[in-house]
């Protein structure tokens, strides 16, 4: 019967000697997340007698050989609906915001069928009742919260839903597992928060879970499983707020101390005696040295410093810089997380002493094997980030610091101190974050500035400016930093010298 329908339609808009196929009835497509469910935005012909009449219009998702039908409550001729296909194949902005309210409400069904899928609980009947709203009896929060964690490893973000599985773990460990969804408002955030508050979290932990679970409440609110308007929800419940860094930091002179006591590998207290033995002595100066590498390598993460290879540009450049992507934002937004840095001569004695042989995609550091699952990948990541903790307060104490840093002041000390320096443009600091945003390609890449300009800017990371002379580079360094430059870096330095 259907074909018969089709051929109806067929003759009916034929022009200029073309037939519109019935492929081409079709505004847009989509495949589910298994490669098994398929859906269409089109009109729903299945009653329909008189073409010349307005037809629903429908997402029609085909599985495992039968069909459903799911009217979005939208209405066109034939004529008209084909006339807004043509328009979405030509590219043409004729009822642009008609087209995408559809393809959005589309793509809201997708959501719901991959949400099934990741729950092993697809069919197009659970489908047809998520799309009507109805509850699934057997959904609840906790369920719609772990298919999403499982969603994030499927995608290959494994801190992602490592950080969603921490937070859902202490929702679950404060409020327990049966929360019905009716349960759920803004006084049962506030709840929450109270009780967070009471166990003596920080202000960003609890931003950080609110928001984890504000993902979940929106995920359940767009499959149907729960209404509500979230941004009224996680009004004033501290869904915003973070604690500031501004006083996570070490000035120059402390990195100096940090970098000189770290070069000269003994760990003697006042009186000379040695303090630390064999293994740990080992393990707290490469911690160290990992923190250090971290901080003169434009304040990148212990992520990107584990996950840091030997790739083209280090060839290219004959070991005097390395690249990564940063870890972080490398999904939201690769084209600007792109980070190059100088090797300087700091950062090659802590490759010389605990760098891998230079091999073209080997890891710098031998603490993270290539091969290990993303999940081992994070946990690799925390526990060096115990570790640095750790052997960084030992370090602290024996210095006579004030402050006992934790590995993310490493970054937060290169913004600092290169901003204080006074002459570091803020353009190269944020670009050497990864934080460009530019519209160009070549804004978002710190290799845009020449070498000569990076060893320039990086030296104020152990150097202080001299209060009373233009930015120069002392002696010593100037000597390391030329013995590694071609002869015509040499020159170029020489008359950035000398301006």
């Amino acid at each position: 019967m259907e074909n018969c329908k089709t051929n109806k339609v067929t003759e009916m808009t034929k022009k200029d000697g073309k037939s519109n196929s019935r492929g081409e009835k079709c505004l847009a497509k989509f495949t589910a997340a298994n490669g098994n469910v398929y859906g269409s935005l089109t009109l729903d012909i299945r009653k329909a007698g008189d073409y010349s009449q307005p037809l629903p219009v429908a997402v029609r998702v085909c599985h495992a050989g039968q069909k459903a039908f799911l009217r979005l409550g939208k209405s066109y001729t034939m004529e008209e609906w084909l006339a807004l296909c043509d328009y979405e194949k030509s590219g043409r902005r004729i009822q642009l915001a008609e087209r995408n309210d559809m393809k959005n409400l589309m793509d809201r069904v997708e959501l719901m069928a991959n949400q099934l899928i990741s729950e092993n609980n697809f069919s197009l009947r659970k489908l047809q009742g998520r799309f009507q709203g109805k509850k699934d009896d057997d959904s609840t929060i906790i369920t719609v919260w772990d298919s999403y964690i499982q969603s994030k490893v499927n995608e290959g973000k494994a801190g992602s839903a490592r950080c969603s599985k921490d937070v859902r773990n202490r929702f679950v460990k404060d409020l327990g597992t049966d929360v019905s969804f009716a349960d759920i408002n803004r006084d049962f955030i506030l709840k929450w928060v109270k009780i967070m508050k009471k166990n003596e979290l920080s202000t960003t932990t609890i931003a950080i879970a609110l928001r984890s679970l504000r993902t979940i409440i929106n995920m359940c609110v767009a499959n149907g499983l729960m209404k509500g308007d979230t941004k009224e929800m996680f009004k004033d419940t501290g869904y915003n707020k973070a604690q500031s860094r501004k006083h996570e930091f070490l000035d120059v002179a402390t990195m100096r101390k940090l970098y000189d006591f770290w070069k000269a590998d003994e760990a003697k207290d006042k009186d000379g005696n040695e303090q630390f033995l064999g293994r740990e002595k080992y393990a707290i100066f490469r911690d160290l040295g990992l923190f250090l590498f971290m901080y003169l390598g434009d304040g990148q993460n212990l992520a990107d410093t584990l996950r840091l290879t030997y790739d083209e540009l280090y060839y290219a450049t004959h070991g005097k810089q390395l690249r990564f992507l940063r870890h972080k934002t490398r999904e939201r937004n690769e084209s600007a997380s792109e980070v190059i840095f100088p090797v300087t001569p700091e950062i090659q004695q802590i490759l010389n002493r605990y760098g891998n042989v230079p091999k073209l995609g080997r890891r710098v550091f031998p603490i993270m094997n290539e091969l290990i699952t993303p999940e081992q990948e994070i946990w690799v990541i925390q526990r060096y980030n115990r570790y640095i903790r750790e052997h960084m307060a030992k370090v602290a104490k024996l210095l006579d610091m004030e402050q006992t840093p934790s590995p993310t002041w490493a970054r937060h000390s290169f913004a600092t101190n290169l901003n204080n320096s006074g002459v570091v443009p803020y353009k190269y600091i944020s670009d050497s974050m990864g934080h460009s945003g530019g519209g160009d390609i070549t804004s978002n890449y710190i290799g845009a500035y020449p070498l000569v300009k990076m060893l320039e800017y990086n030296h104020y990371l152990l150097n202080e400016k001299p209060k009373e002379v233009a930015p120069i580079v002392d002696k010593k360094a100037l000597l390391e930093m030329l013995k590694g430059l071609s002869e015509e870096e040499r020159m170029e330095l020489m008359a950035n010298l000398s301006d």
